[in-house]
């Protein structure tokens, strides 16, 4: 009973510290999951009814709501990461990984060498993105084209 006891005092730590490091990305990750479909059917709601000569105008009121919806559905969503983190975590931590699995990460996670890794992250990452970026450049561009040729001809043959 103690070993478990102290297993899942390890299980709640690590969860704890992975809330602190993650919830924001989550609360991003949700907030954009909820906010893109209303912004998609406002978006084409306003292309089919709202007369062109209004549409700058009406889109950025709408933006100034977007954004204030965004901002609030942030706010209740990134609440809800915290309060749910050990909820959710702790069990899969509990049942994936052993009482010395549950040391060892947490001692590596405050660990300088961990803090010094998390630093380079994304500098390692946006390097990472810019190799990838210049080697598809040519084909995602072409690609592109293609796409562009093959809507003209589609839009253009709708119209007879």
């Amino acid at each position: 009973m103690a070993q478990n006891d102290a297993k899942r005092a390890l299980a709640t730590k690590l969860a704890q510290i992975q809330a602190k490091a993650d919830s924001g990305a989550l609360a991003g990750q949700l907030t954009d999951t909820a906010v893109g479909p209303v912004l998609a059917s406002w978006s084409q709601r306003l292309d089919e009814t709202v007369p062109p000569a209004r549409q700058k105008e009406v889109r950025e009121k709408l933006d100034v709501e977007l954004k204030k919806y965004a901002e609030n559905t942030y706010k209740i969503v990134e609440a809800q990461t915290a309060k749910s983190a050990e909820a959710a975590l702790v069990p899969i931590f509990m049942e994936k990984l052993s009482e010395d699995e549950l040391k060892t990460i947490i001692a590596y996670l405050e660990s300088p060498v961990s803090a010094k890794f998390q630093a380079l992250g994304g500098e390692a990452t946006n390097a990472w993105a810019k190799k990838v970026v210049e080697a598809t450049k040519a084909s995602v561009e072409s690609g592109a084209k293609n796409f562009d040729a093959a809507a003209n001809r589609i839009v253009g043959g709708s119209k007879k």
